[in-house]
């Protein structure tokens, strides 16, 4: 890749699929209905998919590290009907009181933006004009801490967090599906050089 990717990062728990709570089993696995459309749309106007996850049942014994690459090996088996792929995956296994060796401190745990900043250099993204979407405070203080666009949905989580979000980042975007988010991203980068 000599140039910089355009990307969007993507929470899974409730805004991908639903929140199950400590998803465990494969077949708990169920994507919103507009969800494999916007990753298509998003996929065609040249955004990168990059899932970033905190997994903290890995620091807690209720599975693998595995697991977690399982569930997107199937994620995406399911999206395959719809000719869509979700590039890149990169999870959080550490909980500070979970087991060793996952009990630590870390830099990947959202709101810290390890895992965006690896993702820069392992795929050589432009931050520029990227996007976050997740569900939680934590989503939209991670894209703060690595000056990228937020987006709130009140999907999964998101109708709790949205007065605190709203209170601590006004200018966050709140849409109540991941289509209208998808929306707003393509419009947002029309018409821009790079887009």
């Amino acid at each position: 890749m000599d140039d910089q990717q355009k990307v969007v990062f993507l929470d899974r728990d409730g805004v991908l699929i639903h929140d199950v709570h400590y998803l465990s089993q494969l077949e708990d696995i169920q994507f919103y209905p507009d969800v494999p459309d916007g990753l298509k749309r998003l996929q065609r106007s040249g955004f990168l998919l990059v899932v970033i996850t905190n997994q903290s049942g890995v620091a807690r014994g209720y599975f693998p590290p595995s697991f977690v690459s399982d569930c997107h090996a199937r994620m995406n088996q399911i999206l395959a009907s719809n000719r869509v792929t979700l590039d890149h995956l990169y999870f959080c296994p550490h909980y500070h009181s979970g087991s060793a060796p996952y009990n630590i401190d870390c830099e990947c745990r959202k709101p810290a933006p390890g895992m965006i900043f690896r993702a820069r250099r392992e795929l050589n993204l432009s931050l520029q004009h990227a996007y976050m979407i997740g569900d939680k405070m934590c989503d939209v203080e991670l894209a703060h801490n690595a000056d990228i666009t937020g987006i709130l949905l009140t999907t999964g989580q998101g109708r709790e967090h949205q007065q605190p979000v709203l209170q601590v980042y006004p200018s966050t975007p709140v849409f109540s599906s991941f289509s209208q988010a998808v929306d707003y991203i393509i419009s947002s980068t029309k018409g821009r050089p790079d887009s």
